[in-house]
């Protein structure tokens, strides 16, 4: 088979791209038999706004779960021998009090603990 020359012509569109080659003198070619002409059809894009709003979200959620960690490691030592139930509590400060996955069954913001011991506690420390 010779080399023939041709050329190819397209046109993109938003939902659709046609296509046709042609020889020299215009004519449509046939490749592998059939007219090399035609159009794809496709769905037309979608906005991203949606997908946009999960990963924001992700990342915002994962980069507050770092900065607490990271809050917790630089005051734990000086939080855990006054109130060792501190972390737990905070973690947990969320969940309702009938809730079956709670660890912790004391009030949240006070442990039984009357302020003048508590703040004794702070002071000898």
């Amino acid at each position: 088979m010779e080399n023939k020359k041709y050329s190819i012509g397209l046109d993109i569109g938003t939902s659709s791209i046609g296509f046709a080659v042609v020889d020299e003198n215009n004519r449509v070619m046939r490749v592998k038999g059939k007219n090399a002409i035609g159009v794809r059809l496709f769905s037309e894009g979608q906005p991203a706004a949606n997908r946009r709003s999960f990963r924001t979200t992700r990342r915002r959620l994962s980069r507050r779960r770092w900065r607490l960690r990271l809050l917790r490691e630089i005051f734990e030592p000086y939080i855990n021998p006054v109130d060792e139930a501190f972390f737990m509590r905070l973690k947990e400060s969320n969940l309702s009090p009938k809730d079956a996955n709670k660890h912790y069954s004391g009030d949240i913001l006070f442990n039984d603990q009357s302020d003048q011991k508590f703040y004794e506690m702070l002071l000898c420390q």
